[in-house]
């Protein structure tokens, strides 16, 4: 009877703190670093990031449309989720009469899939479109998927790539009931997807 009583409680110390390593470990860490080292040192985290893109195109069941864009965001605090914050995204040289004017700036969510790659989530971004007379239609980003790519991969300096990334209606009278995008963001300075 002592024996149990001594080793219960040591037993339950055991498993909690096998319970708290593995959770630990399984939470792995999300970061754009400057250079390629894994674990990513502070002071070569990314802070601020810029994106090109030219063009990203726009298919919708009316029509389909190209406009270049360019984001600038600060990055966030080293953790499981590396958020990207929008400071501006801007959108020009749009084809077919089309004008793309951003109402909110989102964010922009990564999550460290494997070596040099992310899962890429926008949301909070609110758009503006107008297409001659066709399309008058304010969308979302929210659950906006994509891939992050560090600079091992891409051949360019890191990039942000949507495929087909569905864009959510909220509100105007001339919409589309498709709306998509499609795009390659590419970074203005070097990033590596590390943790």
């Amino acid at each position: 009877m002592k024996l149990v009583r001594i080793i219960g409680p040591g037993l339950v110390m055991a498993i909690a703190s096998m319970a708290l390593i593995g959770a630990s470990s399984a939470s792995a860490s999300t970061a754009l670093c400057k250079v390629d080292e894994n674990p990513c040192a502070k002071a070569n985290q990314v802070t601020e990031v810029h994106f090109v893109a030219e063009p990203v195109l726009i298919h919708t069941s009316v029509m389909d449309y190209e406009c270049n864009a360019l984001l600038s965001a600060t990055v966030g605090e080293l953790a499981e989720s590396q958020i990207l914050t929008a400071q501006s995204l801007t959108y020009t040289s749009c084809n077919q009469g089309c004008t793309r004017t951003v109402n909110k700036l989102g964010k922009l969510t990564l999550e460290r899939t494997g070596t040099e790659t992310a899962k890429l989530t926008g949301s909070g971004f609110e758009i503006h479109v107008q297409c001659s007379g066709k399309i008058d239609c304010t969308y979302a980003f929210n659950g906006l998927n994509g891939t992050a790519l560090g600079a091992l991969l891409t051949g360019d300096k890191g990039h942000l790539r949507f495929e087909g990334a569905t864009l959510e209606k909220i509100g105007g009278l001339l919409c589309p009931t498709v709306a998509t995008l499609s795009g390659l963001f590419v970074a203005s300075q070097t990033f590596y997807v590390e943790s």
